[in-house]
């Protein structure tokens, strides 16, 4: 939520401030001609990082020349700036609760989950009010609402349903189909109209460009490649002076090879790497969970049923907390992840989990969301060594701990991963953090260790924050992996109103069962950080025992195929999960059992195997495909630079951008761009004497005609 007073007295200073503090990346414009300043030395690097206070404070600082715009990307703008324009936004596209008078129109503030770019109207066919309307996406600039114009107008927000700038994610999208209407243009994201390419033939510096024109255009329209070469190889002729045929060739190929990537049918991310299957019984939890599902479904405004499952569990996990193991020395204590659109049902998780404990009289057990730093973590700890936590906007949370140069919530992060393995041990402040304490600040220290942790963690967050704020760091170093994560695919809809309804007795006396002490000194022990607790072990069966040996032997090979990808440690927990999931269904059927059957850790390896599954296929396509991404995109976008003439190998090694990348990762990059017909390898002659040089040649872009 933007954190400013809505005012336009406000000075520009105050309000970069409000609106850094809020997540986005604002840069100052000269207020009369909207345009960067020279000291800003360029905005375009603030797209993949925000500036910092500094630098915000030192461009605004005294000055009132200046207006605040912010870095599109995550969220779009469209620029009516017509009444005519106007209107025909208000009829067309969808309502949307932020919107901002400029003085001459409005400004209509979307989600951008296509990514679309920039587009500025060539008003060419001033009749269609479409045609002078002008988007502003990733990569563009708008000017902020609260500033006030050179004319002294106010770019006021009209906010509807009292929105306050809340995640973009609670913005309608901007579809294809809408930037269709708004443009003209079928195929987003690219220049309406492409460069034309010269069929009479073109003189040396301009050749290898339409040759890809051309050759683009010919195969967007069916015709054969043999065909195609047979033209380009003739259009040739009429250059001076021509292209090599061999190069010819090389082109004609790398196009063919470019439009078939493009225009391949994609299947859906979760069936390129894995046949993930909705196991059949997912939606029937054993015992008591089914009860606690079934309580949260109906008592919820907006139903989720994946996260209502993640509820009953999370439900058990803190129920069970520090009293129970399996023989094999697994604990109940888990992570977990909900994911939804913004305002789309997730605050229900945590009504339902306070409103049993309280109504089973184990309120006590429910903690803030304080972990604020580490001490934070263990302080609490010791007063509630089994405690749940409900975590709200936790992507944003570690977002902030990425780009913040406070380490206190990372070292945060830190106590929460080893809490995790430490159910059957003692957590302990590091000595290292007490060089410099005092004697009675050094067992102040100590005195916060914890016997048996046992927390349950569950974070909320919408879709874009998690992922965007996940990085193969964050995989790597262990701490997804410890969650079963969820997402809700379900479409936004209108929330129910219902009735209050009290908890059954049936789920509130099984709370008060399981964590009911066997003596006095257990009851002594249970809420007592700094006493052992002896816990009740459970033991697997034997058909549970050879459902977890064949589900170690599916992660070994799981794990093989993705290490190449740095994506094997997502799986590394799966069955430490499972094993904890199972003790939780077994104790939710049958409170007094002395062993896990089968039938309940096949149920807890299904749920937490689909999910981990799922998780990687996501990472795989949002997550540690970004970082790679981002790369190529960087490599490629360089090459572009170099022209015709293109870069040697040599050279690139020697360039500034590519020197925090290691060199397998630039061979890597190259390979695929190569591969994916965006680069080409070929031998270019730099100077009139001399032999020809192997470069790196970027193929046009827009070769390709609608």
């Amino acid at each position: 939520m933007l954190n400013v007073k809505a005012s336009a007295q406000d000075s520009a200073l105050e309000l970069a401030l409000a609106y850094a503090e809020s997540g986005y990346s604002p840069v100052p414009l000269l207020r009369h001609n909207k345009v960067p300043p020279k000291e800003l030395g360029g905005w375009q690097k603030f797209k993949e990082r925000q500036p910092t206070t500094e630098e915000i404070t030192k461009w605004f600082q005294g000055r009132d020349d200046l207006v605040v715009a912010l870095i599109c990307g995550k969220f779009i703008v469209v620029d009516a700036d017509t009444p005519e324009a106007v209107n025909w936004a208000e009829t067309n596209l969808p309502n949307t609760p932020c919107k901002v008078a400029t003085g001459k129109g409005m400004h209509y503030y979307y989600n951008n989950p296509e990514n679309f770019t920039t587009w500025v109207a060539r008003r060419t066919d001033t009749s269609d009010p479409a045609k002078l309307i002008d988007i502003r996406g990733e990569g563009g600039l708008i000017i902020a609402p609260y500033n006030i114009h050179a004319t002294g107008a106010i770019y006021e927000p009209k906010f509807i349903e009292e929105w306050d700038w809340h995640d973009t994610n609670d913005l309608p999208d901007l579809t294809k189909e809408h930037w269709a209407m708004i443009t003209g243009v079928d195929k987003v994201n690219t220049k309406s109209i492409s460069q034309p390419f010269e069929l009479t033939g073109v003189v040396q510096g301009s050749r290898n460009d339409n040759a890809a024109r051309l050759a683009g255009n010919l195969i967007a329209k069916g015709v054969s490649i043999e065909m195609v070469e047979f033209f380009v190889q003739s259009w040739n002729q009429q250059n001076k002076p021509p292209l090599p045929r061999s190069e010819i060739s090389t082109t004609v190929n790398s196009i063919q090879k470019t439009h078939d990537r493009k225009n391949q049918q994609a299947p859906a991310f979760i069936q390129r790497n894995y046949n993930v299957k909705e196991p059949v019984d997912l939606y029937e939890p054993p015992g008591i969970l089914k009860d606690v599902y079934e309580y949260s479904e109906e008592i919820a405004q907006i139903q989720q049923p994946s996260l209502s499952l993640q509820t009953a569990l999370a439900l058990g996990s803190v129920a069970l907390g520090r009293m129970y193991k399996t023989d094999m020395n697994n604990f109940s204590s888990l992570f977990f992840m909900c994911i939804a659109k913004s305002g789309q049902g997730k605050e229900n998780v945590k009504t339902v989990i306070e409103t049993i404990l309280e109504g089973a009289g184990f309120e006590d057990l429910m903690a803030g969301d304080g972990y604020t730093s580490s001490g934070a973590v263990y302080s609490l700890l010791r007063h509630k060594p089994t405690h749940v936590t409900v975590m709200d906007e936790f992507g944003k949370r570690l977002e902030s701990i990425s780009k913040s140069t406070n380490s206190n919530k990372e070292d945060a992060i830190q106590v929460l991963m080893e809490a995790w393995g430490r159910c059957h041990g003692t957590l302990r402040p590091d000595n290292y953090s007490m060089m410099t304490f005092t004697q009675k600040q050094q067992q102040e220290a100590l005195d916060r260790h914890t016997i048996k942790p046992a927390i349950t963690l569950i974070g909320m967050s919408v879709p874009r924050n998690f992922y965007g704020a996940l990085s193969t760091g964050r995989i790597v170093d262990g701490f997804l992996n410890r969650f079963i994560v969820v997402e809700s695919k379900l479409p936004r809809t209108v929330g129910r109103m219902v009735p209050y309804i009290e908890p059954s007795y049936k789920v509130c006396e099984w709370v008060r069962q399981v964590r009911a002490p066997m003596n006095d000194m257990e009851e002594i022990a249970r809420d007592n950080a700094e006493m052992n607790l002896s816990q009740r072990s459970i033991a697997f069966d034997d058909d549970s025992k050879n459902l977890l040996k064949q589900l170690a032997y599916d992660l070994v090979d799981q794990q093989n195929k993705l290490e190449k990808d740095g994506l094997e440690v997502l799986l590394s927990r799966t069955r430490e999960k499972a094993m904890r999931l199972a003790l939780i269904c077994q104790l939710a059927d049958k409170p007094n059992s002395k062993k896990i059957t089968g039938d309940m850790t096949k149920w807890a390896i299904d749920y937490v195997y689909y999910y981990d599954q799922l998780m990687v296929a996501t990472c795989e396509d949002k997550v540690a495909g970004s970082e790679m991404e981002s790369r190529i995109k960087q490599v490629l976008s360089f090459i572009r630079t170099q022209g015709e003439m293109g870069i040697s190998k040599r050279d690139i090694d020697r360039k500034e951008i590519f020197r925090s990348m290691k060199s397998f990762e630039v061979k890597e990059i190259i390979n695929r761009l190569i591969n994916a017909g965006e680069v080409q390898e070929k031998d270019v002659r730099v100077k009139q004497t001399g032999r020809p040089m192997k470069r790196l040649v970027a193929i046009d872009p827009n070769f390709f005609e609608d």
